[in-house]
C-alpha cells in the first residue's frame, strides 16, 4: 500500500501527550489515515522509545510548565532526525518562535485540528523522507568515488572528480557506456571502476581490446563457435559475450573492430541475442556493454570506419577520460603512488623526488598520459643511485621540452627549496602530528598515508620528530 505521503510502509507515529481524550482521537483518526500510532504519557517512556524503535515523527505535548520544552530541548540536541510537532494549550507566536529555535518543525493548538493536524503530519514526514533519501544519496557518491579510487584512479584535480562524479551517476545502471580519451589515461580503470561500483561487481568483467584481435577470428572471440566450424575449431567454445553474461564486457579500441563484425555486435547491443560461429541457434546473454576509444567516434563514423547506428547505441553515456596535461594537479599524486609502487616492486632505497625533478614532471605535457608517467617514474627509480630522484636521472627528451608551468596551487608561503604542492603537503604533515603528540604511525591513519610513506614524507621535509615530541610534552 502507497500512502499519501509517498512511502511504501506506514509511518509511526509517537504521541507523547497526558490527555488521554487527545491520544484517543489523534489514534483513531491517523490509523485510519495510514499512520502506526503508538503513545506514552511518561517523558522517560518516550526516550526509551527513541532508543529502541524511532518513530517518523513525534507529536509532543508542551504542557503548562518548563517539563515540555526541556523534554523538546532533549530532542533537538540528541534526536535531530526525527521531525517533532509541538502542542500547547494556546499556541502563541512566542511560545512557537521557543519552540522551533528548540528543534520543532511546527506547533499547533492542544487539542488540535485533527484535519490540520494531518497535513502538517504529512508534509514533515515527506519531508523528512526526502532529506534521509538526500543523505544516502550522497553517502552512496561519495562511497563510489572513494571506491573508484582504491581501484587505481588516482586525483584530487577538479577534472578527475567530475570523472568520478560521472562513475556514480552510472554505474548502478546498466547503460551502455563510451568512454573516449587518448591512449594512457586510464580507461580500462574507469571501465573497471564502473563495473566494481555496480550491482555486477561479483561478476565477471571481461575486457577485449578490439584492436589486438585476428581479423579471421574475432567473431569467433567474441561469441563462440561450435566443433568444426572452421579449420583448427577442434572443440566447442563459448565467447567473451558468453564469459561476461550477467556481468560487464569492456571492448577497448573499439573503433577498430571490422565493419562487418560491427553489425553483429549492434544486434547484440539491440536485443542481447547472437549466434556462435557454425550455430544457428539463437543464444541470449545480459551483457553490461562499456566500450572506450582513443579516436573520434564522428570522425570514424564520417570515414565509415565506424557503423553510425552502432555509434548512436555505444554513445549512452559518454565520459571522456581527460588527459594528463588538462590535471597537471594530479601528477606529484601519481608521481608519488607510482614511487612507491616501483620501491615495493624493485626492492629500491629510494624515497623521493627532488624539487627540480617534480617541477619538471608538472610542467611536461605526456602525451602518453599515466601511462608514459608510471614508465618513466620506475625507469627512474631504477636509475636512481641516491635517496632522491635527481633532475640527472630525467631522460633528455623529457628535460627539454618542457616548459615552465603555471602554479598548481597558490598558497601564501612556500618553504625554500620545496614545491607548492610539497609545502603543503608539510603543512599537512606538521598538523597531523601535533594532532598526534608527535605519532608519525598515529598521523599516518588521519591523513590516509602509509607509515613508510608518511617516514619518507619526514625525512624528506626535514621535520625533527623529537624535538616535536618535547615541545609537545613540555606545553602539557
Amino acid at each position: 500500500m502507497v500512502h499519501p505521503h509517498g512511502l511504501s510502509v506506514k509511518p509511526k507515529l509517537l504521541v507523547a501527550c497526558e490527555g488521554n481524550s487527545v491520544v484517543g482521537s489523534v489514534h483513531a483518526h491517523f490509523t485510519k489515515w495510514g499512520y502506526e500510532v503508538t503513545a506514552t504519557s511518561c517523558m522517560d517512556e518516550l526516550l526509551r522509545r527513541l532508543g529502541t524503535d524511532p518513530p517518523d515523527l513525534i507529536l509532543l505535548d508542551l504542557g503548562e510548565d518548563e517539563c515540555g520544552f526541556d523534554v523538546l530541548n532533549t530532542l533537538g540536541q540528541s534526536w535531530r532526525s526525527i521531525p517533532v510537532i509541538a502542542m500547547a494549550p494556546e499556541a502563541t507566536l512566542g511560545l512557537a518562535v521557543r519552540a522551533t529555535k528548540l528543534g520543532a518543525v511546527d506547533v499547533v493548538a492542544n487539542p488540535p485540528d485533527l484535519f490540520q493536524l494531518r497535513l502538517l503530519v504529512d508534509g514533515a514526514v515527506r519531508d523528512n523522507e526526502f532529506r534521509s533519501r538526500s543523505r544516502r544519496t550522497e553517502a552512496g557518491r561519495m562511497n563510489s568515488i572513494k571506491d573508484a579510487g582504491n581501484f587505481g584512479i588516482l586525483g584530487e584535480s577538479q577534472a578527475i572528480h567530475d570523472v568520478l562524479e560521472l562513475v556514480h551517476d552510472v554505474a548502478e545502471t546498466d547503460a551502455t557506456v563510451l568512454i573516449l580519451g587518448e591512449s594512457g589515461t586510464g580507461k580500462e580503470l574507469l571501465a573497471r571502476a564502473i563495473h566494481r561500483c555496480s550491482a555486477r561487481s561479483n561478476r565477471p568483467f571481461v575486457p577485449v581490446n578490439v584492436a589486438a584481435l585476428p581479423a579471421t577470428l574475432s567473431e569467433s572471440i567474441l561469441f563462440g563457435h561450435e566443433k568444426g566450424s572452421y579449420t583448427g575449431a577442434d572443440t566447442t567454445s563459448e565467447g567473451w559475450c558468453e564469459t561476461a553474461d550477467r556481468g560487464t564486457l569492456m571492448l577497448d579500441e573499439i573503433g577498430e573492430m571490422d565493419i562487418q563484425l560491427q553489425a553483429k555486435l549492434l544486434r547484440f547491443l539491440q536485443d542481447g541475442t547472437y549466434m556462435r560461429v557454425g550455430s544457428n541457434l539463437v543464444r541470449s546473454a545480459d551483457v553490461r556493454i562499456i566500450a572506450a576509444t582513443n579516436r573520434e567516434p564522428e570522425q570514424m563514423v564520417r570515414e565509415s570506419t565506424m557503423r553510425d547506428d552502432l555509434y548512436y547505441r555505444l554513445n549512452v553515456f559518454p565520459i571522456r577520460m581527460p588527459p594528463l596535461r588538462e590535471r597537471r594537479d594530479d601528477i606529484p599524486i601519481l608521481a608519488e603512488a607510482f614511487l612507491d609502487k616501483a620501491v615495493e616492486t624493485h626492492r629500491r632505497a629510494v624515497v623521493g623526488f627532488s624539487k627540480d625533478v617534480m617541477d619538471c614532471l608538472v610542467a611536461y605535457d605526456w602525451p602518453g598520459n599515466v601511462r608514459q608517467l608510471e614508465n618513466l617514474v620506475t625507469r627512474m627509480v631504477l636509475l636512481a643511485r641516491d635517496p632522491y630522484i635527481g633532475i640527472k636521472n630525467v631522460p633528455i627528451e623529457i628535460k627539454s621540452s618542457t616548459k615552465p608551468a603555471e602554479p598548481i596551487t597558490r598558497v601564501d608561503s612556500v618553504d625554500s627549496g620545496l614545491s607548492q604542492m610539497e609545502s603543503l603537503e608539510k603543512k599537512a604533515i606538521l598538523a597531523a602530528l601535533r594532532d598526534t603528540d608527535g605519532n608519525a604511525a598515529a598521523a599516518a591513519g588521519l591523513l590516509g598515508l602509509g607509515q613508510a610513506t608518511i617516514y619518507r614524507k619526514i625525512k624528506r621535509f626535514d621535520i625533527q620528530l623529537k624535538q616535536m615530541k618535547l615541545k609537545q610534552k613540555s606545553a602539557q
